[in-house]
């Protein structure tokens, strides 16, 4: 009997389960060499030489601008919707013109939380990416529900140390656990679906990667970061494209600015401008301003030092 083969598939960079750190979104990404806080050496484990002994348990929750209306919508309109055979010709279409701005479209929450351990020159962090989208397509004759779903589930392990005065390397493995699922039904089979989409998220896909980085001392000031990410990176079908990033940071006093590239060898196919991450930060004694570009989108950020807890807030835009 012949088996079918199954190709693996190779993921866009922008598609690995990475956590941004919430800090580095407002400073537009930035962050191969101006990271400092627990997480950042998951964008270069070369930055472990300079953490401090800190254990967190980081939580973040982003979402489109249109997730508020949609939501709204939905919630206004649930009854028609489950109903929406037994609408008169009139309701039906208005009902189509309510779902207008949404047609087609998806949108998305991620939901991130995170637990870090880390000490000068080791670092251990584990971390759940949730990813989902969900939208209203107004089909032909009846409004169709389309939703898809991912979970990731990371464990990284990091350690660096100095070579020389100047030049420090370090390197991390990552076990990646990961489950998917989707779905596109008439909205008025929607609640049929439940349990469906519950026993495809039971099966799931384990598999590994590994990063390598270095940060070299330009000067008391200045530091070039360098990383390459997801080595050999592999989960079930799914490839990792190698990901490689240089980076630059300055600080002098409260202030530090940085510039990353990433992807350098282009695995995306998409123009330079788009990987081109900057920002600034500003720290003050109980708070820190940030701004920067990611993806060519401006980004706003701004934290709160109460010592025992840190909230960090950033505001920004992607491309999907």
């Amino acid at each position: 009997m012949a088996v079918p083969s199954i190709e693996a598939q190779t993921l866009r960079t922008t598609d690995v389960p990475f956590r941004p750190d919430i800090r580095a979104l407002g400073m537009g990404g930035a962050y191969v060499a101006a990271g400092r806080n627990g997480s950042a050496f998951l964008y270069n484990p070369a930055l472990l030489v300079q953490s401090h002994t800190d254990v967190s348990i980081p939580f973040s929750l982003g979402t489109d601008d249109t997730a508020r209306d949609l939501f709204k919508f939905i919630d206004k309109n649930k009854d028609k919707l489950k109903q929406f055979a037994d609408l008169t010709s009139a309701d039906q279409q208005t009902l189509f013109e309510g779902l207008t701005p949404f047609d087609g479209r998806k949108t998305r929450v991620r939901i991130a939380p995170m637990v870090n351990i880390v000490m000068r020159n080791f670092g251990v962090s584990a971390y759940g990416l949730i990813r989902a989208g969900g939208g209203i397509d107004k089909g032909i004759f009846e409004p169709r529900i389309q939703a898809d779903g991912r979970g990731d589930f990371v464990v990284a392990i990091g350690a660096a140390n100095y070579i020389t005065r100047r030049l420090a390397v370090g390197g991390t493995w990552k076990v990646i656990n990961s489950r998917l699922t989707n779905f596109d039904v008439r909205v008025t089979k929607a609640g049929d679906t439940f349990g469906t989409v519950l026993d495809s998220l039971k099966e799931s896909t384990t598999g590994f990667a590994a990063d390598v980085g270095a940060l070299y001392r330009l000067s008391s000031t200045t530091s070039l970061g360098f990383v390459i990410q997801d080595i050999y990176g592999k989960v079930g079908n799914e490839k990792y494209p190698v990901n490689v990033k240089a980076g630059i940071a300055w600080r002098l006093n409260r202030i530090t600015l940085a510039a990353d590239l990433t992807d350098i060898l282009n695995k995306d196919g998409v123009a330079l401008f788009n990987r081109v991450f900057m920002g600034a930060e500003l720290s003050l004694p109980l708070i820190q301003i940030r701004s920067g570009f990611y993806q060519g989108y401006p980004t706003a950020g701004a934290g709160i030092n109460l010592k025992i807890i840190k909230l960090d807030y950033a505001y920004y835009r992607k491309e999907f």
